[in-house]
């Protein structure tokens, strides 16, 4: 085996060594359901997103791993891990992210003088890209990661701007 066939050969493995290392089984999950209510009403069709808080040493492992769910009718979500689709959320604090659909970046909607049809974001930016919530998630999960929103100006955005999303 020549010199370049070892390096090679070294670089894969070290290479598969630490992929290996990046499996979520590797962070520990629990499962994470709650409600989201907006001034006391359920609020349907919202994403919430759970992005694990890191330090240095763990900040790669636990960086692949925020989950998200999907709130129904009721408000009710259930979260799953983003990368793998495995059930629950990263054990320990996590910042918590709360959008509706017609509001993430990359669906903006603009009417013919260029203006956003969606008009102001209805979800505070406190609870999205400023978000003061967080959650310490227990190593046994919980069914109760509850979130009251209050924004006294909520009105459900128009559907009309994005007919074929659910806002």
């Amino acid at each position: 085996m020549n010199f370049f066939s070892m390096l090679r050969l070294l670089f894969m493995i070290i290479a598969s060594v630490g992929l290996a290392g990046c499996r979520s089984e590797d962070v520990p999950l629990a499962s994470v359901a709650g409600t989201i209510t907006m001034n006391g009403e359920p609020l349907p069709g919202a994403t919430v997103l759970f992005r694990p808080r890191t330090t240095e040493g763990d900040s790669e492992l636990k960086g692949a791993s925020e989950s998200f769910g999907k709130t129904d009718e009721q408000g009710h979500f259930e979260l799953a891990v983003v990368m793998t689709g495995e059930t629950g959320a990263v054990v320990g604090p996590n910042d918590v992210i709360i959008t509706l659909d017609a509001f993430e970046e990359i669906l903006p909607s603009y009417d013919s003088a260029g203006k956003d049809r969606r008009g102001p974001n209805p979800i505070p930016a406190e609870y999205n890209s400023k978000t003061t919530l967080k959650l310490d998630v227990p190593s046994g999960g919980t069914e109760d990661a509850d979130f009251k929103l209050v924004n006294p100006d909520f009105k459900v955005p128009d559907k009309s701007a994005h007919p074929d999303k659910d806002v």
